[in-house]
C-alpha cells in the first residue's frame, strides 16, 4: 500500500506562467507509477495516453468512460468536448453539445494570437484538474491532477514564444489540412 500523503507532499507546487521547472516528464511519471499499487499505476497508463493526442481517438474516449476512476473519466470528457468545439469552430459551425466551459471556449477560440489562446487553453486544462479534485486530499486522483499540471508545464518548458507561435501555427496548417474543403480565416466569424 502507498503512503500517498508523503509522495504527495513531495511534489512540487507547479503554477501557471512562472519560471520554467526543468524536469523529464516521463521520469517524473515513471517514478510516481513505480510508488503506486498496480491498479493506480493503470490509471497513470489511461493518463499518460490521454495526454498524448497521437493516441487518443474514439476507442480510448470509450474506455476512459468506462473507468472507475471519477477524475479520468471527467477530464477526459471535458478534454473531448473541447477538441471537438475546437473542431466545430474550424469547420466555422456551432458547437451541439454544452458543456460548462463552452462560452469562454469560444471566447477563447476568437483569439487572434496562436500562442495567446494556447495559453488560455491550457489554463483552461488546468483550472480543470484543479476543479476535479477540490475535495480530495492525499488520493490518486491528486496525482492525476498533478501529471496534468506538470504536462502543461513541461510542454511550455520546451517553447519560448518565437518556437512556439512557429509550432502552434503548423499545427494549424496540419489541422485545417485535414478538414477538406474547410478553408479556416481567423477574421471571419
Amino acid at each position: 500500500m502507498t503512503n500517498y500523503p508523503y509522495l504527495i507532499a513531495g511534489l512540487p507546487d507547479f503554477q501557471p506562467d512562472c519560471e520554467p521547472h526543468p524536469f523529464d516528464f516521463a521520469e517524473l511519471t515513471a517514478f510516481l507509477k513505480a510508488q503506486c499499487p498496480a491498479g493506480d499505476g493503470r490509471l497513470i497508463d489511461w493518463l499518460e495516453t490521454g495526454l498524448d493526442a497521437e493516441r487518443i481517438g474514439h476507442a480510448f474516449y470509450g474506455g476512459v468512460a468506462r473507468q472507475r476512476n471519477r477524475f479520468l473519466r471527467a477530464f477526459f470528457a471535458f478534454d473531448r468536448n473541447v477538441r471537438e468545439a475546437k473542431v466545430a469552430h474550424l469547420e466555422g459551425r456551432p458547437y451541439a453539445a454544452e458543456f460548462e466551459e463552452l462560452p469562454q471556449l469560444e471566447a477563447l477560440f476568437a483569439t487572434k494570437d496562436i500562442l495567446e489562446r494556447e495559453k488560455q487553453l491550457d489554463r483552461l486544462y488546468w483550472r480543470k484538474a484543479e476543479e476535479l479534485t477540490q475535495f480530495n486530499l492525499f488520493d490518486i486522483d491528486v496525482l492525476l491532477a498533478f501529471l496534468v499540471k506538470a504536462h502543461i508545464v513541461s510542454r511550455w518548458n520546451v517553447l519560448d514564444p518565437k518556437t512556439g507561435a512557429e509550432l502552434f501555427s503548423r499545427l494549424v496548417d496540419e489541422v485545417r489540412g485535414t478538414f477538406s474543403g474547410v478553408n479556416y480565416d481567423p477574421n471571419t466569424k
